[in-house]
């Protein structure tokens, strides 16, 4: 039987009411997935707060309160048509209504209640309360534009649940569904389905039942629209339900219950809201590629704050040593010490070893002939031109700073200087200077930046020293479209945190960026030799950076590819 997710009319002529609003789209299939995934995570972001984590089955990346979306709904064509994107949009709306609305404290506030009922007695209590805040859900949606998704999902799961439904005699399951139906005036309130034309609410059985439940259904409609602490709603909702089932009760003794499925457990068993019955599988239905949910994973990651995923896209998804890697934006600010001197001599270095661009002067008195000019001779003589070679600095140069615990201090303070003096010197032109900082705490690898809409930020240097996937992070930020791209790394120590430097060193040779250690105030020379070999710069003290770094720069911009062969002698 066909699922009420994947059935779907992938070539109706109508254009899907997120094709109007859905334009980042995508041929590649991870990249698709990962879209539609960040399209829903705004969705529930519009819901309100507490809506929960949205991911793919599979992912296994967040706690069991998340909303989950089975792959195989979007797998297939992409860009995912619109029609489909709209029934997976209803089915995030309908469970993060679920987290928003607190549907688990009205079942827990009903457990006192449930206690003292038999056990055939409790099934169709939670069948009337299940059915109740569906319809209290559904109204909530329906109140905003939301409602116009979950409508479509809603008609799809009743007609759907009708062909699971004996309708050979009256039953709480037939009631129970007809009722949800006819309050949302579906076409299933109709008819019970294609093959029959009885209308199901003309049973003999339903005629005492029916009031109640149009009264319910009611009340539940007054708490939707009403404004208010969500505890006051869920407080409201649970003394409708109860006051109900007394008056329900006896009318309901002689229905019979096809699904006996207990849609709540005391709190005590760990298990909680039985989910609809579009999301009622624990497990995809069908088999997804590890590796895509990789990509995915990968894409998702691009613009996020957890960028572990990066890391793993190149030292390997099954490395144990990648730590976990986040992206840091609680800066302060930076007080740096300026040394104009230095910066002169910085922008020097930046125009002398730029391109140059031709720039024509004409119409001149004086100077070489210009033949396009020369019949300006006898009228006043300006046929000359002269040609100006001016220097037209373009370099993209990436600054990555070691702040593990290390680094504390009047070493901070330097480093917070040299990128004050390397952004003023690099200003101007159309030179891109990047600046980050990394170090370590709680075990999370951290990397912030320094420069941002060019303001000077700092960070407080703790931890240990990540170097290798803070390699990779930089290198990744870096802009794809610059062609000389050089990346500096300041560190006083090997790293001990996280994957190895390899990976880095590795990455940025792939990426064509020019990757170079300056080793400061070393503890072990031999071990970051090792390490960054044969990339690696030293100096002996701090004092000597700025001038180390004047030099190291002017080097990469004469000597290119071949700086790896420059001796320390020229520090």
């Amino acid at each position: 039987m066909a699922h009420p997710i994947t059935d779907i009319e992938n070539h109706s002529p109508e254009p899907g009411i997120s094709s109007f609003w859905r334009k980042n789209t995508s041929t590649r299939e991870p990249v698709e997935l990962a879209n539609l995934l960040r399209a829903m995570q705004k969705v529930a972001g519009h819901l309100g707060p507490n809506a929960g984590r949205i991911e793919y089955e599979g992912m296994s990346s967040a706690p069991g309160g998340a909303i989950r979306i089975d792959p195989e709904w979007v797998m297939g064509r992409y860009p995912v048509p619109a029609r489909q994107v709209d029934r997976v949009v209803g089915h995030v709306v309908r469970q993060a209504l679920h987290h928003i609305e607190w549907s688990t404290l009205v079942w827990k506030t009903l457990e006192p209640e449930m206690e003292s009922m038999a056990p055939m007695e409790k099934v169709k209590f939670q069948c009337v309360v299940r059915t109740g805040e569906s319809i209290f859900l559904d109204r909530v949606a329906d109140l905003s534009i939301f409602g116009l998704y979950t409508a479509l999902v809603r008609d799809r799961e009743i007609q759907h649940l009708w062909h699971r439904v004996p309708t050979k005699s009256a039953s709480l399951d037939e009631l129970l569904l007809a009722w949800r139906a006819s309050v949302f005036k579906c076409r299933a309130a109709r008819n019970c389905g294609p093959e029959c034309d009885r209308p199901v609410y003309d049973r003999p059985e339903y005629d005492l039942i029916r009031g109640e439940l149009k009264g319910l259904a009611r009340e539940l409609f007054r708490v939707a629209e009403r404004s208010g602490q969500v505890i006051r709603k869920c407080q409201g909702r649970a003394t409708l339900y109860t006051d109900a089932w007394r008056k329900l009760k006896p009318l309901l003794t002689l229905l019979p219950v096809y699904r006996k499925q207990l849609c709540w457990f005391p709190s005590g068993n760990n298990r909680s809201v039985c989910k609809p019955a579009m999301a009622s599988k624990t497990k995809p239905s069908g088999a997804v590629p590890s590796q895509l949910m990789q990509e995915v994973d990968t894409c998702l990651a691009a613009d996020a704050v957890d960028i572990t995923p990066l890391i793993r896209s190149v030292a390997g998804f099954d490395n144990e040593t990648v730590a976990p890697m986040s992206r840091w934006d609680f800066n302060l600010p930076s007080r740096p010490v300026i040394d104009k001197r230095m910066v002169g001599r910085l922008k020097a270095v930046f125009r002398n070893y730029a391109d140059r661009r031709m720039l024509v002067n004409r119409g001149l008195s004086s100077g070489r002939i210009d033949p396009g000019r020369l019949y300006r001779a006898p009228v006043n003589g300006r046929c000359f031109r002269e040609d100006l070679r001016i220097p037209d600095p373009d370099w993209c140069i990436g600054l990555l700073i070691d702040a593990s615990g290390s680094m504390r201090g009047s070493k901070w303070k330097m480093v917070e200087s040299i990128v004050a003096m390397l952004y003023k010197a690099a200003s101007g032109d159309k030179n891109r200077l990047h600046a980050w900082a990394y170090f370590e705490s709680g075990g999370i690898s951290m990397i912030s930046k320094l420069l941002k809409d060019g303001v000077l930020l700092s960070v407080p240097p703790s931890g240990q020293t990540a170097s290798g996937q803070a390699m990779i992070a930089a290198a990744m930020m870096m802009p794809k479209n610059q062609k000389r791209r050089i990346l500096i790394h300041i560190t006083d120590g090997d790293s001990n945190f996280g994957c190895d430097v390899s990976y880095g060193i590795d990455y940025c040779r792939r990426e064509n960026i020019h990757l170079t250690t300056l080793g400061c105030g070393y503890k072990n020379k031999s071990a970051m030799q090792a390490q960054y070999s044969p990339g690696i710069q030293f100096i002996d003290y701090f004092e000597q950076l700025p001038r180390a770094l004047e030099n190291l720069i002017r080097a990469l911009f004469l000597y290119g590819k071949r700086f790896p062969g420059l001796s320390k002698s020229r520090f």
